[in-house]
């Protein structure tokens, strides 16, 4: 077993290579936020850009229908109030083309369904005759004077026309939706300008299909919202998702590169440790049995003590000796399953007897192990064992079971402390690591270090307020 006074010293906690793995883990806490804020930003962006081009263009596709229905009269009436006007010049060939009465050919129209008015113009704007009669004479504006010249129509949707405005009789104040229609009329079917027609037509039906036209367009810009901004924020927790997961397989990786590195860096100064225990064994032999044999015949209750402490310390002496004659000797012999256990109790009795506490140590394993994988088991058994005595109090039981199933070898150490508290469990195998007051965690460090040199996996197998198991899982291939 190794001196803890050796183990202290090689791995202190404040040794830079063993507390190097202690930093790795909470540094991935800030990317994590920023992570999600930064995707929550994307995809609040995304979703105002989506939304912008989604308003404008169900904007501009509402204003392009509104506009074809609201043109869609003036495209009706032009060719027939030029009909009419052919009708009219055709029927009297006394008429003048785009004469008064050949112009008023056109009035008739307001005796169809849904007209309200007519308004005949000459070919300067002037107003020539109204249907009804009661309109008010009213010239024709310069700015649609001068498009009604080119040869275009004009079409204008007032939801809430002044009727009182423009007809006689109606209370002050009535509106109601009208559309305007402005026609330019050709005269003597030769493609000169006669005159302008003015239309009013009642606009409640257009208003209901313009309500449709707008339900619709809105209902399907909705749609294309929700859709769009569902598959932003699907695509977007996928991508988090997936940078999450990298981001945890990346800090995994990092902390099991510095983790090896650490073992690595121990396992080279367990190399030169060995070294340097082999001269300090070799030199305090000596000094040990002469210290022993001054104060094995001492009187007294402290120089029993003294006493007890140096044959623990001759014991531990001639272990290490043993370890380390049979690592130079190169010796190869095997350990049963009951000689195992024979040598962890024999190694462990004296401190368990000196706590107060019941050692019990049971095998159910009839392979054999070589030395060399023996004495490291008895190693960790024994550091485990330690921790155990320290844990339980006295009265109480200490539980060691060696048992063989599926091809692994289970050691494992049962005592009847208060467990280990979940802060530490996440972390147990670091130096530093200890429930002791003034522990420093090193018992456990050096037997994880150990099981994986073997092959094997040291692990807590459980913890509870009526005491903690450790197991050992040694494979036997």
């Amino acid at each position: 077993m190794i001196s803890p006074v050796i183990g202290e010293s090689f791995l202190s906690p404040t040794h830079p290579v063993a507390s190097a793995p202690l930093t790795s883990r909470p540094a991935t806490a800030l990317p994590r936020a920023r992570l999600l804020l930064l995707t929550a930003a994307t995809g609040a962006l995304l979703i105002a850009i989506l939304t912008f081009m989604v308003l404008r263009f169900a904007g501009d596709l509402r204003g392009e229908i509104r506009q074809k229905l609201i043109e869609r009269d003036a495209t009706v009436l032009h060719p027939f109030a030029a009909q009419q006007l052919l009708e009219s010049e055709a029927a009297n060939s006394t008429l003048l083309p785009g004469s008064v009465a050949a112009l008023t050919a056109v009035l008739k129209s307001a005796r169809q369904p849904g007209m309200l008015a007519v308004a005949v113009f000459d070919e300067e704007g002037r107003t020539l005759q109204t249907v009804p009669s009661s309109m008010p004479f009213v010239e024709l504006p310069w700015e649609d004077f001068s498009v009604l010249l080119s040869g275009d129509t004009i079409s204008r949707y007032h939801p809430a026309f002044p009727l009182d405005e423009h007809f006689t009789g109606l209370a002050p104040g009535t509106r109601a939706p009208v559309l305007e229609v402005l026609l330019p009329l050709n005269g003597g079917g030769i493609g000169l300008l006669a005159g302008f027609a003015r239309y009013y037509i009642d606009a409640r039906p257009l208003t209901a299909e313009l309500a449709i036209i707008d339900q619709r367009v809105n209902r399907q810009a909705a749609a294309t919202l929700s859709i769009g901004s569902g598959l932003i924020i699907l695509v977007l927790t996928g991508a988090h998702l997936g940078l999450r997961r990298a981001q945890r397989t990346i800090a995994e990786r990092n902390e099991r590169l510095m983790r090896t590195n650490f073992e690595l860096t121990l396992s080279a100064k367990a190399s030169a440790l060995g070294q340097i225990t082999s001269h300090l064994i070799h030199g305090l032999q000596g000094p040990v049995a002469g210290l022993r044999a001054v104060v094995a015949d001492r009187e007294g209750e402290a120089w029993k003590h003294a006493a007890a402490y140096t044959t623990q310390l001759q014991a531990l002496i001639q272990e290490a000796v043993e370890l380390l004659g049979e690592e130079r000797s190169q010796a190869v012999y095997e350990l049963t399953g009951r000689e195992i256990a024979d040598t962890i109790q024999r190694r462990n009795r004296a401190a368990a007897l000196e706590k107060g506490v019941e050692l019990a140590v049971s095998e159910k394993f009839s392979h054999a192990l070589d030395n060399h994988r023996s004495s490291l088991l008895c190693l960790i058994a024994a550091n485990l064992i330690q921790n155990a005595i320290a844990a339980t109090p006295r009265g109480r039981r200490i539980d060691v079971s060696l048992i063989k199933g599926e091809g692994l070898l289970t050691l494992a150490v049962a005592d009847q402390g208060p467990g280990i508290p979940p802060e530490i469990q996440t972390r147990l195998f670091e130096p530093g690591r200890s429930t002791r007051p003034g522990g420093t965690g090193l018992g456990l460090a050096i037997s994880h270090l150990l099981a994986r040199q073997l092959g094997g996996e040291l692990a807590l197998a459980h913890s509870s307020p009526n005491g903690a198991t450790f197991q050992l899982r040694l494979p036997l291939a």
